[in-house]
């Protein structure tokens, strides 16, 4: 065959051939809550993008606080068009002409999440046409990524003592370091619950607070006085979301860093963030805000502020492969978070190559993220 002639296949192979779209859901006994719901369920909305040479990728979108089937259909109907035929590696022309879409049906944060599967998914794609891991061909700034463990719910029964040994059974697990809730108890109780964390994993390692957006500019303060004593690492989404200007208050009333705003998308909020001096850690998700290729951009942006990133992970195990991957490409990213409980999927991480040591999360040398699963499997639930 001459060149062009392989030029012209391997053009033909990484075209996309086909766009799927489908649920995974895993289920909670009850009791258990966060700083503003409770759960019954936590879904993840997968998007697989399919080339003609059989690559598949595979994506994951943001969906919490409504429907997953909302998110599902958006990019069955809405996005799916944008990105059949077109080469999987033309990623920026499908961000282009995806949000281009915002302009007129103002569809927001729910655009920009659904964009996030696709985008994932293409990356995931190429990188497997590349016979690559993601990681290398974004870069390879290093092949495994800080961790650090998410939990200590509010639990129905649950002691001062099952939630440190809880968090200390993660330390000895092999994570860097840990994060709890604040804000959804009385601050007395919330003093207590950090108190009983920072004794039993000891004052060497990292431990984070969320408050999840809310307290009031003054409670937040109030309640950063109250914990300055713990050597926290940071306060994260410590009062309203579209309050930045009370985020750069707390940060310089309290003295603890401040991370955020993890569930925003759109380069201009990130922008103001730094400008407004709010945040410390620059913390985002691959599924929410738009993607990998969003990430970097992100993080290009918090390293001319000279900011470090954090990377916010609460989905499946393509959440978390996806924002690990883009975090080992990034040389501003300091941890990824790894959910205790939001752990859909997860099964599928291991197998592949995955593995927690020593504080850090270790990437496999597998073709994209590393993570086989099809549209078809069992475990999920195809709707397009």
């Amino acid at each position: 065959m001459t060149l062009a002639r392989q030029n012209t296949a391997s053009s033909r192979e990484a075209l996309v051939k086909e766009v799927a779209v489908c649920i995974a859901t895993k289920k909670y006994a009850p009791g258990l809550r966060n700083t503003l719901h409770a759960w019954s369920a936590k879904h993840a909305v997968l998007a697989f993008v399919e080339t003609q040479g059989g690559a598949i990728g595979v994506g994951e979108a943001w969906c919490d606080g409504g429907a997953p089937e909302v998110v599902a259909e958006l990019i069955a109907k809405d996005l799916r068009s944008i990105v059949v035929g077109q080469p999987v590696w033309a990623i920026e022309q499908f961000h282009a002409r995806a949000l281009a879409t915002n302009l007129m049906s103002a569809k927001g944060g729910i655009l920009y999440a659904a964009a996030s599967a696709i985008d994932i998914a293409m990356w995931d794609a190429m990188a497997r046409l590349a016979g690559m891991p993601l990681y290398k061909l974004l870069g390879g700034f290093a092949d495994s990524v800080p961790l650090y463990a998410s939990g200590g719910m509010y639990r129905d029964g649950h002691a001062l003592e099952a939630l440190g040994k809880e968090m200390a059974d993660a330390v000895a697990r092999g994570f860097g370091g840990v994060k709890i809730k604040v804000g959804g108890a009385p601050l007395r109780q919330d003093i207590a619950r950090v108190s009983a964390v920072r004794e039993a994993i000891g004052l060497e390692t990292g431990l984070m607070v969320d408050a999840m957006f809310s307290p009031s500019v003054p409670e937040a303060i109030r309640l950063g006085h109250a914990l300055r004593d713990f050597n926290l690492h940071f306060l994260e989404a410590p009062t309203a979301r579209a309050d930045l200007h009370g985020w750069a208050e707390i940060r310089k009333a309290v003295g603890i860093p401040i991370a955020g705003p993890e569930l925003e998308a759109g380069l201009h909020v990130f922008r103001n963030a730094l400008e407004l001096r709010a945040v410390d850690f620059m913390q985002a998700d691959a599924c929410v805000c738009g993607g990998i290729t969003e990430i970097r951009k992100i993080a290009g942006l918090a390293q001319a502020f000279h900011r470090l990133t954090t990377l916010h992970c609460s989905g499946s195990a393509i959440s978390l492969a996806a924002n690990a991957h883009a975090a080992a490409a990034l040389q501003n990213c300091e941890s990824v978070e790894m959910h205790l409980l939001h752990q859909t999927l997860f099964e599928r991480l291991w197998p592949a190559g995955y593995r927690i040591a020593d504080g850090r999360l270790h990437l496999p040398d597998a073709a994209g993220l590393g993570i086989d699963l099809r549209p078809d499997d069992p475990e999920l639930q195809r709707l397009a």
